[in-house]
């Protein structure tokens, strides 16, 4: 027998539980991405604390992709290997678990001496730390969604799914708002010193945050026991990562492996490639380009949350569906006529006009969706694993977006080949809706009462019923 508030997770309403439980998701998201580009935005000034002055700049500038490139190869070490825990043990018990360990490791990075006081051991250390941390953040955010959406009321799925979706692009906000503020009050030789640390110590008080609301959140039960009885078919929790790979199973995972991958591709063309190709090809001023970057990415949280209460009526597959189409086609033609403008040098307010709903069209259709939609399609004993694994092991191939684009240099002008990356995109995602079903009605809960282990302490204003 157990006591849990009135109007619990199974209420209609959003209890004081439920928005912690959505507030977790948004800051384990924000986060993840947080963690994630903190090399490329920090580590070009400061990487010269952690190597000898001796070495070459192309050196140099392959230990920074090095340190991008482990995070990006930790995401699914932690995704295949911390993930499943929280369908084992509980969502909530995985992001303490992850958020612990990001913490600690983000901290050990904050304080870390440099190549003058352990020479090539600091660059090995980092290295190492980084490998962790991206493993603890990937994990973490594989927990935390399953839990904010499990235990928000269905109607309101869709406005909260946005808000987690949307929750990567307010990290990267962050990230370029602390660096705009150290560029802007530090020296060059400040930073390289010191003044690197900042954004990691930024991430430990994020991490503080995170464990403080997610300690306050109530544990779904049905974590214990090796298997367990369900509408005639055995669950087998403690071998969650066999059955997302099983072959009755691979159909699903093959339809959200394409329909993810359409996600990051999108990504990749609009916030990795477009500032560079901007800047570095198209010879556009970088500060004009660090704006409309900045305006971009607060489009995509206000348009990502309201597709995302959208699809909430629309039904998710159907917006992905159009999203697709609308990416395949008008996105493409956006890249096209920015580009063009850049190249023909109209100066930089058509090129900015054109950029912002590039960048805007391209990645809300998804940010509002994508998430939400992985969740649902997996069941309640597998869905962190699933979840995992397809938001994680889908970074590889868009990751190396950049060979791709070298290869496609060779046989069309290189400034276009991004489009490329649009019409894949916009091709997966239409493909990977069309053939998964719709999930907007399901529920992500199992048909049972007895799912919540001894709570925290009911607060005062809520007064307590018993579940037999």
């Amino acid at each position: 027998m157990s006591t849990v508030p009135e109007a619990g997770i199974f209420g209609g309403r959003f209890t004081p539980e439920k928005r912690r439980s959505i507030l977790v998701g948004w800051l384990a998201g924000m986060l993840n991405t947080y963690d994630l580009f903190l090399p490329v935005l920090v580590l070009p000034t400061a990487m010269g604390y952690f190597e000898p002055p001796t070495l070459s700049p192309e050196v140099q500038v392959t230990l920074i992709n090095i340190a991008f490139a482990i995070s990006m190869v930790a995401q699914p070490i932690g995704g295949l290997v911390i993930g499943p825990i929280g369908d084992r043990i509980g969502r909530k018990r995985l992001v303490i678990v992850t958020s612990v360990g990001f913490t600690i490791g983000t901290f050990l990075l904050a304080i870390m001496p440099g190549y003058a006081a352990w020479g090539y051991a600091a660059i090995g250390i980092f290295l190492f730390l980084r490998l962790a941390n991206g493993a603890f953040s990937a994990a973490g955010l594989g927990g935390s969604v399953p839990l904010a959406l499990e235990r928000t009321p269905k109607r309101w799925r869709g406005l909260v799914g946005g808000l987690l979706g949307v929750a990567p692009t307010t990290g990267v906000i962050l990230l370029s708002a602390v660096q705009l503020i150290l560029n802007s009050k530090l020296s060059p030789e400040a930073f390289t010193q010191w003044g690197w640390r900042i954004p990691f110590l930024v991430g430990v008080v994020l991490g503080i945050i995170l464990l403080i609301f997610i300690a306050r959140i109530s544990e779904l039960a049905l974590f214990a026991g090796e298997a367990e009885q369900q509408d005639g078919d055995t669950i087998t929790k403690n071998r969650p990562l066999k059955e997302v790979f099983a072959t009755s199973n691979l159909k699903t995972f093959g339809q959200m492996f394409m329909l993810y991958s359409g996600y990051l591709f999108a990504v990749q063309a609009a916030v990795s490639f477009v500032p560079s190709l901007l800047i570095n090809i198209l010879h556009q001023p970088a500060q004009a380009v660090d704006s409309l970057m900045l305006y971009g990415n607060i489009g995509i949280v206000v348009f990502g949350v309201v597709l995302g209460a959208l699809s909430q009526r629309v039904g998710r597959r159907r917006m992905l569906l159009f999203g697709g189409a609308w990416i395949f086609v008008v996105c493409t033609i956006l890249y096209y006529l920015t580009i063009h403008a850049a190249g023909a040098k109209s100066g930089f307010a058509a090129v900015g006009i054109l950029g912002f709903f590039m960048i805007i069209l391209t990645i809300a259709p998804f940010s509002g969706m994508v998430l939400t939609y992985t969740a649902e399609r997996y069941p309640f004993h597998t869905r962190t694993t699933g979840f995992s694994a397809i938001s994680t092991l889908t970074s590889v191939i868009p990751g190396f977006y950049s060979f791709y684009l070298l290869g496609l240099g060779k046989v069309m002008p290189y400034q276009y080949t991004v489009m490329i990356l649009t019409v894949v995109a916009g091709l997966l995602t239409w493909f990977g809706a069309k053939v998964g079903p719709e999930t907007v009605d399901f529920e992500m809960l199992p048909q049972a009462e007895e799912l919540l282990e001894m709570p925290s302490p009911t607060p005062a204003a809520e007064s307590p019923m018993k579940i037999e």
